[in-house]
């Protein structure tokens, strides 16, 4: 009796390119469920694994197009056919890559000719277009029994790794790395023999292809061009290997109405200020004759490590200021990123406003050198006032624009070739300025960078968190040496001393970590603090912003501030008051812009990627609740947000606000 003959089938090449893409759907759904936060909700976390198969369906089927069109067409020519191949790849990578691409560019071309950022842009452009033919190219090379098992675990390795490659920003080089593992593992499955039992379930299902296709079709598509709804859109955009969201969102955009009235009490601030008289000082001196103010940033400390209490026996200084100061436990910076929170803090305006161009230096890339807005150092040196500082890092010094106006802008340079000086030669430095003071008024700028990422000033051992904590123990050393000299000084009765951050940092939170690529509060909620001997220690709870610095230390010199500052001075708490301040937070970083009202209302938008996000921070501190499905609740804050944007933003002809990594 003859038995019947096996079906052979083998995976075609429109099916492995089918498969790859699926394989990479599944592998990043474990991915992200494992690695990262998702909604609570669980109708928002299917609806978002359910877009995230979509588009990397809608992938997979685009991919399994293209290899039938070549084994159609292209097969008898595949010289020609890997050139158009590679064609296409580059000009798909020079459609979507710049941009994540170009600051990188900039920073290494620093101190190089001129043509060296475009040739290096094109570089990294076409290593990662060309990263996609030569995944299949090796992909084809692995087409072997056994060495198939290779290329799945490199694929599948890749497609895992990416999220975690620089989460939350850099679209996309994201793009392009899932689509050479998918390139790879196409190529590799291409022409494999099927086992008998999956060979004879696939003649079974032959039928049903054509259905099955047309429904995965439909699904695909629906996909691409339905908007989720905000809480689904942000989750896929956070950092997970979701990889059309953020080229989706100008397709989407636009979609949410916004328009709700001024509150009363606010509308001063939403109109044009350019030609607003200056607002005098709040009130009667409270520092004696010649104020010296120290203003100090301390590079990412977060509000929370200074608020909580668990940390105060390893920030003895920092500890003892607060509790000797005005502690201001509810202070945003107005950027997650250092030049920006900076620039906002000494001009009183925010990035969205600013004239940011390239500028070549050292440090070759877009600064506000050449913005016209005033920066209150400047103010402060019209009236006589000596304004010094010592920068630990080259931007920050006059000509950068970051900070303007200094009448001594020293750059303590590090050992080597490094980009920025630690503490101790930065305060070693100060000291002795100080040493020379006489009877002048004078204002002395520091920033301390010594908790900078990667955290390894104090040792590799332990967590990111408990590594940088280490490192702020020794910026509060460095607190406790310029506290303690000021307190010996000849003006110790006229000394006011400021501390702050410039942002805060993530150590998971959001599955994000370091900073600059989010506006949540974690990055936002830094410490500020005000001491002096004739000033009382209480904690305000109101919320402030660093942006109210530059008007309240013009306030504690006796001088006005321009209308063109979007901050309100702070000088009436120190004189025990309980002011009612009207004018809105901001953030401004990244082309993301955050609103937070005096009812704990926060709004994100990220122009970039086209979501929006709302939070009740009096319910949800965390942030984890994205109300913005809530079109009613979201219009409001909405709206503020985009008529402040829309009445304060730079106007200049061929100005475009720029993304700036």
């Amino acid at each position: 009796m003859n038995e019947s003959p096996r079906p052979h089938l083998s995976v075609s090449g429109p099916d492995a390119a089918l498969l790859a893409w699926m394989s990479a759907a599944v592998t990043n759904a474990v991915a992200i469920t494992r690695s990262f936060d998702l909604p609570p909700r669980l109708v928002t976390r299917v609806l978002h694994h359910a877009f995230d198969a979509g588009h990397f369906l809608a992938l997979g089927l685009a991919s399994a197009g293209l290899v039938g069109l070549y084994l159609r067409f292209g097969r008898a020519r595949p010289r020609a056919s890997a050139a158009v191949f590679v064609a296409l790849s580059l000009a798909l990578g020079a459609l979507v890559l710049p941009p994540d691409l170009r600051n990188a560019s900039r920073r290494l071309s620093t101190g190089h000719a001129a043509w060296a950022e475009p040739a290096l842009l094109a570089l990294f452009v076409a290593l990662f277009s060309l990263a996609v033919p030569l995944a299949a190219l090796l992909g084809r090379l692995a087409a072997r029994p056994y060495l198939r098992w290779v290329a799945i675990g490199l694929a599948a390795g890749l497609v895992s790794a990416n999220p975690l490659l620089l989460p939350g920003d850099y679209a996309g080089p994201r793009l392009f790395v899932a689509s050479a593992a998918a390139a790879l593992l196409a190529a590799a499955l291409a022409g494999a023999v099927l086992p008998a039992r999956l060979a004879r379930l696939a003649a079974r299902a032959r039928p049903l292809r054509a259905p099955l296709l047309a429904a995965a079709s439909l699904g695909a598509a629906a996909s691409l061009v339905v908007p989720p709804r905000s809480s689904v859109a942000i989750g896929l955009m956070s950092p997970s290997g979701s990889l059309l969201p953020p080229f989706l969102g100008a397709l989407h955009g636009g979609t949410i109405p916004a328009d709700a009235p001024v509150p009363p009490e606010m509308a001063p601030w939403f109109v044009d200020r350019s030609a607003a008289p200056p607002v005098p000082p709040s009130g009667p001196p409270i520092l004696p004759r010649s104020p010296a103010i120290v203003l100090v940033t301390i590079d990412g400390l977060r509000n929370d490590i200074v608020a909580s209490g668990r940390y105060d026996d390893r920030l003895p200084h920092i500890t003892s200021l607060r509790e000797r100061g005005v502690y201001f436990r509810n202070a945003r910076a107005p950027g997650a990123q250092t030049v920006y929170s900076l620039s906002s803090l000494f001009a009183g305006t925010y990035f969205s406003q600013q004239y940011w161009t390239l500028y070549a230096g050292r440090h070759r890339g877009l600064w506000p050198w050449r913005d016209e807005s005033t920066r209150f150092p400047e103010l402060l040196r019209a009236r006589g006032v000596s304004t010094i500082t010592f920068a630990s890092t080259e931007w920050l010094v006059n000509q950068y624009g970051v900070v303007r106006g200094f009448s001594e802008d020293i750059y303590v340079r590090p050992p080597g070739n490094g980009t920025w000086v630690m503490g101790e030669p930065l305060v070693d430095a100060a000291l002795a300025r100080l040493a020379k003071v006489g009877d002048e008024p004078f204002f002395l700028y520091l920033h301390l960078l010594d908790a900078h990422a990667p955290y390894n000033l104090a040792g590799a051992a332990g967590t990111p968190f408990e590594r940088h904590l280490r490192e702020l123990m020794l910026v509060d050393r460095h607190v406790g040496r310029l506290l303690a000299a000021l307190e010996r000084s000849s003006f110790a009765d006229r000394v006011a001393f400021i501390l702050t951050s410039d942002h805060g940092e993530a150590f998971g939170e959001h599955g994000l970590f370091t900073h600059a690529t989010s506006l949540y509060d974690e990055l936002l909620r830094v410490p500020l603090i005000v001491q002096a001997r004739n000033i009382a220690p209480r904690v305000v709870g109101d919320d402030v912003t660093l942006v109210d610095l530059g008007p309240t230390i013009l306030d504690l010199f006796g001088a006005e501030t321009p209308g063109t500052f979007l901050g309100q001075s702070l000088v009436p708490y120190l004189r025990g008051e309980s002011p009612t301040l009207t004018r809105p937070i901001l953030a401004d970083s990244r082309l993301k812009r955050a609103l937070v009202l005096r009812d704990g209302t926060k709004v994100i938008v990220n122009d970039r990627a086209h979501t929006v996000e709302l939070y009740d921070l009096a319910a949800d501190p965390g942030e984890t609740t994205n109300l913005a499905d809530d079109t009613a609740r979201l219009s409001p804050p909405l709206s503020l947000l985009r008529r402040f944007l829309t009445t304060h933003g730079i106007r200049r002809e061929g100005y475009e606000i720029p993304y700036r990594p």
